[in-house]
């Protein structure tokens, strides 16, 4: 030993000695990490979809020189590699639980986290831009209910989060809603004008679904949300020989019950459910006891809101998707969007082959489609439906009302309206969205459709 070690303080010496042996063993810990990562990306079969996000996951990029030089090459298989990880699922789990809380702020007494966009240029479905809107509502006349005591729709304040304009609060997703009372009023006009063309021998009606921040959101943040319920009213003052079906006090009644999922941006078909009873009764026809029904009921569903928000309270706590199947017979036919290329199909899709986070499209599959229903209730009745994906849910329950069911999905629909609506000898028009839709930009599409 040296002079110099010799005479150093032992106590010190020791020290020393302790930081070096932890210094290796932090480097081996690391050196092991690093080995044991890049084994496990090398060896084990890599992902493709994420089930839990309801995408396709990201390719290994084609070699192009420009990318190459660019850098645009490596950092795409920086993505890929990272995106496509073996058991993503579960990694995500332990980012949801416990890395993304970490990079929240604060927001109000019972500090509600907000959080940047996860998703970048990702919104929701008909999901426009929050900006609270606060005008005021001329008073209208409303559906008349049974009761005239409304059942309460305060919610208790709790904590909560706040990811790409979503709140996230008692493992429920609630996107925040802007509101456009000059939109919505637009939305009325062009409405108005399909009455005008189609005269008194179409019974026109507007049905504008509420999204499930209208019943679950915490008192104390609603201020961060514009109401739909006076966006609603004030579409409604302003239609003109269309009926209006308001749904939003029939749903208040119910909102104790699952008439909303809670990881996914639609309402269930126990909602739709109960929103279409309302629109049998404004149309007259026959209706369906939901005891008829057959209730089928999926686990482990995460919809939406989980990609969109990361959130591990959606993440960890799935949810039972309920369907109900109609005891109505019917035959089903798909065409294409010009409805051309027939198809014989189901109107409640098999569940068997779908990911668990695609349970919505068993209502008919999705939209990019003219689907007919003729069913065995021989009414002479004929409905045209004009609708956003909200409106999939709907037609289920209307099997027992109307002979035959036109439904058109307003964003892909390739024809005429008003020449479609006369061809198929349509007795009923319905549009239904839900409030997104209507004082967003969705509803612009049906006045296109009255040139096309």
């Amino acid at each position: 030993m040296s002079e110099n070690k010799k005479s150093e303080n032992p106590k010190i010496y020791k020290r020393k000695k302790c930081i070096q042996y932890l210094d290796i063993l932090n480097i081996m810990v690391i050196m092991t990490i690093l080995i044991v990562g890049f084994l496990y990306l090398l060896v084990f079969k890599r992902e493709i979809i994420s089930n839990e996000e309801n995408r396709k996951l990201a390719e290994f990029p084609e070699f192009t020189f420009e990318d190459y030089i660019s850098g645009k090459y490596t950092e795409n298989i920086a993505v890929y590699y990272d995106d496509t990880v073996h058991n993503r699922s579960f990694f995500q789990k332990i980012i949801a639980s416990y890395i993304m809380p970490l990079k929240g702020l604060e927001y109000g007494e019972d500090k509600l986290i907000i959080y940047q966009n996860v998703n970048q240029g990702k919104e929701p479905e008909n999901n426009p831009q929050v900006t609270v809107v606060s005008t005021a509502v001329s008073e209208i006349h409303s559906t008349v209910l049974t009761t005239t005591t409304l059942p309460d729709n305060h919610n208790p304040a709790v904590n909560g989060e706040i990811a790409n304009n979503i709140v996230v609060v008692n493992n429920r997703g609630l996107m925040l809603y802007g509101g456009s009372f000059e939109n919505g009023e637009e939305y009325a006009s062009i409405i108005n004008e399909y009455k005008k063309q189609l005269g008194d021998s179409v019974n026109v009606y507007s049905m504008i679904c509420p999204t499930s921040v209208s019943y679950y959101m915490p008192e104390n943040y609603l201020d961060l949300t514009a109401s739909e319920e006076d966006n609603i009213r004030n579409i409604n003052s302003h239609l003109k020989n269309v009926i209006p079906v308001d749904i939003f006090n029939p749903l208040l009644f119910h909102k104790n019950e699952d008439i909303y999922t809670r990881t996914d941006h639609h309402w269930s078909q126990l909602g739709a459910y109960y929103a279409s009873e309302e629109f049998a009764k404004q149309a007259d026809v026959p209706f369906n006891n939901l005891s008829e029904y057959k209730k089928v009921s999926l686990p482990n569903y995460v919809g939406t809101l989980y990609g969109y928000t990361q959130n591990a309270s959606l993440i960890n706590n799935p949810e039972d998707f309920v369907y109900y199947i109609p005891p109505n017979s019917c035959t089903v036919k798909y065409y294409s969007t010009s409805f051309t290329d027939p198809i014989d199909g189901d109107l409640l899709l098999d569940p068997k082959p779908m990911a668990e986070s695609n349970y919505y499209l068993i209502f008919m599959g999705g939209d990019e489609k003219i689907t007919h229903i003729n069913t065995d209730c021989k009414n002479g009745r004929n409905l045209v439906i004009f609708k956003d994906s909200y409106g999939n849910a709907v037609v289920p329950n209307l099997t027992g009302s109307f002979e035959n069911i036109y439904v058109c999905d307003m964003r892909y629909f390739e024809l005429n309206s008003i020449e479609f609506i006369k061809d198929v000898k349509a007795t009923d028009l319905l549009f239904a969205m839900n409030t997104f839709s209507a004082t967003g930009s969705n509803f612009r599409n049906l006045e296109y459709l009255l040139n096309q």
